[in-house]
């Protein structure tokens, strides 16, 4: 992912302005306006493109360009987190849409305690909010929620079984601070967490079975053996938990489908690190 982002990186005549003359600056017609953050001596620049609503957003340190790319409109200003993920931590949050049907965001996270900084990006997928951060049961500091979209219009080969985007299952995840840079929580990792989203999905599946409703109640069906995978519980639970909302119809093939789950919950990796 990186290799596409890196590029050369030249901008002339950048002026440092704050954040509010930025939002100003960037509404200007007819000219390119460019803000810089800083985060220690991590730089980020945002430019507009001349003529489009499209702006090109780069990091760079002590003067060494890191990399840019070119995303298609902003969907969130570039934001610093104060106390986060620890008190003594400052994070900075950057979005890139890369243009499409609802798709795709990369979340560029610039992170410092103390005098240490790193810099990380993750893949959101289809997922348009800003990034938000909580406190996990069992985290030392606070952790960010990231969704799953691995079966965004699932669908198994050979099967019937065809989710449109709108039922579409997105799992949530956790991104843990550690070891100095962003990354995955593991499966088992936070099983308090991940139980109490198992009893809220288990009680939706249970309405949307009752009213009938077979691609949702799949998805339901899918999302709850995930969660119950992520606390900890093996595949043979997760199983049952499929089978006991996955449509009749479907059921022939849920074995196939767990799997999928299985393998989903274990290779989740969205982010990946820049510095």
């Amino acid at each position: 992912m990186i290799k596409k982002l890196i590029a050369i990186f030249a901008l002339s005549a950048v002026t440092i302005i704050s954040l509010s003359s930025a939002l100003a600056a960037d509404n200007l017609p007819g000219r390119k306006a460019t803000v810089q953050f800083k985060l220690g001596d991590l730089q980020l620049s945002v430019t507009r493109t001349s003529g489009n609503s499209g702006y090109l957003l780069g990091f760079s340190k002590c003067g060494e360009e890191l990399f840019d790319c070119e995303c298609a409109f902003k969907t969130h200003e570039p934001k610093t987190v104060a106390h986060t993920p620890f008190d003594n931590c400052r994070t900075l949050l950057a979005y890139c849409f890369s243009g499409g049907a609802h798709c795709c965001t990369t979340l560029f996270i610039a992170t410092e305690c103390d005098s240490a900084g790193s810099l990380d990006m993750a893949d959101l997928g289809h997922s348009a909010a800003e990034a938000q951060f909580i406190q996990a049961a069992g985290a030392p500091g606070k952790v960010m929620k990231v969704h799953d979209w691995q079966f965004a219009y699932y669908e198994l080969e050979n099967s019937e079984i065809a989710l449109p985007f709108v039922c579409s299952p997105a799992m949530t995840r956790l991104l843990v601070f550690d070891n100095g840079h962003w990354r995955v929580d593991r499966v088992g990792e936070f099983s308090r967490f991940y139980s109490r989203l198992l009893r809220k999905i288990e009680n939706r599946a249970r309405i949307s079975v009752r009213r009938r409703r077979t691609e949702l109640t799949a998805s339901l069906a899918i999302e709850a053996a995930y969660y119950d995978l992520m606390s900890g519980r093996p595949v043979e639970d997760a199983a049952r938990v499929l089978n006991r909302f996955f449509p009749d119809k479907w059921k022939s093939d849920a074995g196939k489908v767990i799997q999928d789950v299985s393998r989903a919950a274990s290779e989740f990796n969205p982010v990946e690190t820049i510095r």
